[in-house]
């Protein structure tokens, strides 16, 4: 379980947006871990978890491109029924909300997920560290 900072871009949703990104990042040399899109109607959001953080803000201010920058919990997960229903059981227990989750695996690999949540710190503590 780890504590990292997100990138979140709200952006036109047409060509060319999302690759106007990338290539910010790129030329910066700031590697993309994570990222989800999603769309509604005329806006995308783009949520993004970077190498490092600092080239990357500096990278999309010098591009033009306006990002928010939240705290994530980004936790391995077994690949079995119930895995995620057991985070989200305690973190409610806890009084917790998740307001959003996004991830990925493979099969019969650990799968990794990253949640947005109202209080990283108690989600920590809720999970065991």
């Amino acid at each position: 379980m780890e504590k990292m900072t997100q990138l979140s871009i709200a952006m036109e949703n047409a060509p060319g947006q999302l690759g106007r990104v990338c290539r910010a990042l790129a030329q910066a040399n700031v590697n993309i871990r994570g990222i989800s899109v999603s769309d509604a109607t005329d806006i995308s959001t783009i949520r993004l978890l970077v190498n490092d953080v600092p080239a990357a803000k500096k990278a999309l201010r010098e591009a033009g491109v306006q990002f928010v920058s939240q705290e994530v919990l980004v936790l391995d997960l077994e690949d079995k029924p119930g895995a995620l229903e057991k985070v989200a059981s305690r973190l409610g227990e806890a009084g917790v909300n998740v307001h959003y989750v996004y991830g990925t695996g493979e099969s019969g690999q650990k799968g990794v997920m990253v949640l947005r949540v109202s209080d990283v710190d108690r989600a920590r503590q809720a999970l065991g560290r």
